[in-house]
């Protein structure tokens, strides 16, 4: 936990730090901070499901380039932060409102002492859904969040849904919130085929990274993680649940998005004046880690947001 995972095509930025975060449950969890001398705000940077800190250096690089300082972390549960269970290949967590509480205390104890404001949020998949969450609840902290295809429906028909739905909730009764789901494909071990990127060199390197490092890898998810996901995402889509959002959000899709449901996130634009939504067209779910000409549609997007931040500055 006390270095970086290093591999010849995925090079570290310069000064980066890894810190351990003790929690009050006794969980371990690993962050990192990269410093940028002169920085004009901090980019508070969060990964999806089964990922961890090196596959995103090269948007750290990115972020740095733009003049931010970068703070990230490995979600409780995956990377090298602790596991929930003894199997360390099993994603587990039975309720998202650990994850939301993570975050905030990130936030509160490394990002605001460490780091400068502004504070920008910005969020890949699964690091969506605890993240707008936590601006749901009305905290303030970030200038800007911009969500890149966050997890907040699965894409599946309505009836689909409802037995997913009953299927985790009825696995949790009979106490099999440890057991495996079946029938969810890993795509992240072999190009050909995956549903994350069209880009083969940014597949390439985070399999690397996975070989390298087995110990950071999460493949499977558990039943008590499905239940606990649909529960959050039920949470996000109550009546009047997002009027408390107050931080202007941007959501970017991907077009051909097969992991989450992109409809889903110009409904949620919807129902929030805050909450602005864009499609990139052609992408994948995995649009930081797509083709250059998709990432490049991404960052205009991320600098035309942002820069009102700046503006009077």
């Amino acid at each position: 936990m006390n270095d970086f995972i290093r591999i010849p095509s995925n090079p570290v930025p310069a000064g980066g730090e890894i810190i351990t975060i003790d929690t009050a449950d006794g969980a371990k969890l690993r962050a990192a901070i990269f410093p940028t001398e002169n920085a004009r705000g901090t980019v508070v940077l969060l990964n999806g499901r089964c990922e961890f800190i090196e596959k995103y250096f090269e948007v750290i690089e990115d972020l740095r380039g733009r003049g931010f300082s970068v703070a990230t972390m490995d979600w409780r549960g995956q990377g090298l932060s602790s596991r929930m269970l003894k199997d360390p290949l099993k994603g587990h967590i039975l309720d998202f409102g650990i994850f939301k509480s993570d975050l905030r205390n990130f936030i509160e104890d490394i990002v605001r002492p460490r780091l400068p404001g502004p504070a920008i949020l910005m969020t890949h998949s699964m690091g969506g859904l605890p993240s707008l969450l936590l601006l749901a609840d009305g905290y303030d902290y970030f200038a800007r969040a911009v969500l890149c295809a966050p997890m907040t429906r699965i894409p599946q028909s309505r009836n689909v849904r409802a037995f997913t739905r009953m299927l985790a909730g009825a696995a949790n009764s009979f106490g099999l919130s440890n057991s495996n789901v079946a029938g969810v494909k890993e795509y992240s071990m072999a190009f050909e085929g995956n549903q994350l990127t069209s880009d083969p060199q940014r597949h390439e390197r985070f399999r690397t990274l996975q070989s390298t490092a087995p110990n950071a890898c999460v493949f499977a998810l558990t039943y008590g993680w499905l239940h606990a996901a649909i529960k959050a995402m039920d949470d996000i889509h109550k009546p009047g649940r997002l009027d408390g959002v107050k931080t202007p959000v941007l959501i970017i899709s991907a077009e051909n998005d097969a992991l989450v449901d992109a409809s889903d996130h110009c409904e949620l634009a919807a129902a929030n004046s805050a909450i602005e939504c864009i499609t990139i067209k052609g992408a994948l779910h995995e649009i930081l880690m797509e083709r250059d000409e998709i990432r490049d549609q991404y960052w205009k997007a991320f600098d035309d947001f942002v820069a009102p931040i700046f503006e009077n500055a």
